[in-house]
């Protein structure tokens, strides 16, 4: 793809197959595969990416010396200490497992090691956003994202949810716990209620970049809370 579409791509690497234990016990390479390679599965393919000099007798043609930015991704502090080591940029998955993010980017930072890649820590985070006109619309938007997170809790397979107004009675309280705790790290609300969210986050955690997910049943309110964000960050 960098061939044929050069400057335009980088490559997230992280260490678990991002699914269920099912699905990822049959996509395995073999039984002997272990998240305990996963550090030098990421120093292989930086050489495959790399310069030609440094290549060994199998070479990945075309991509030698395509030198595609790669970003570590995590939700641990493992990850952290591995972005760290290689001198890598480091974004961490707080849309889902925000309890160790604020760890993670400290010692991401504290032990960062300057590289052929990077001078200086590149930290980026990913975060739920769901931005609407008012805040009380933007809560029960929320309500479809809770239910996606109950698909984890409960192990099912539910297609995505339009929005519903009694969502306490939908789940029982230790459920409740387990999503309030996946989806602590959000921007929840109007333009204003979102743009003091990210000032108070960002006075905390100052990085570099932040993704954005959302999970949004109607897609043109998608759409729209994707504009409330652009325009927050633009300063409108």
């Amino acid at each position: 793809m960098e061939t044929i579409y050069p400057n335009r791509l980088d490559l997230g690497l992280g260490r678990a197959p991002g699914t269920d234990q099912l699905t990822a016990s049959a996509i395995r390479r073999s039984k002997h595969d272990s998240v305990h390679d996963f550090p030098n599965d990421v120093q292989e393919i930086l050489k495959y990416f790399g310069p030609l000099e440094k290549q060994g007798f199998v070479k990945a043609y075309p991509g030698v010396d395509s030198n595609i930015p790669l970003y570590i991704l995590g939700s641990s502090t493992d990850s952290a200490r591995l972005a760290a080591k290689l001198g890598l940029p480091y974004s961490f998955a707080a849309h889902f497992a925000p309890r160790h993010m604020a760890e993670a980017i400290k010692i991401y930072r504290e032990q960062f090691e300057p590289s052929e890649y990077l001078d200086q820590p590149y930290m980026m985070v990913c975060l739920n956003v769901i931005a609407a006109e008012t805040d009380e619309e933007a809560i029960r938007e929320k309500t479809t994202l809770e239910q996606f997170f109950l698909n984890v809790v409960r192990g099912t397979q539910n297609p995505l949810n339009p929005p519903i107004d009694n969502i306490e009675d939908f789940y029982k309280a230790s459920e409740k716990q387990i999503v309030d705790s996946m989806t602590s790290a959000s921007l929840i609300g109007s333009k204003e209620t979102v743009k003091r969210q990210l000032t108070s986050f960002q006075e905390q955690f100052d990085v570099d970049e932040i993704m954005a997910i959302t999970y949004i049943y109607d897609r043109e309110k998608q759409r729209r809370s994707f504009e409330i964000l652009k325009e927050v960050v633009d300063g409108k």
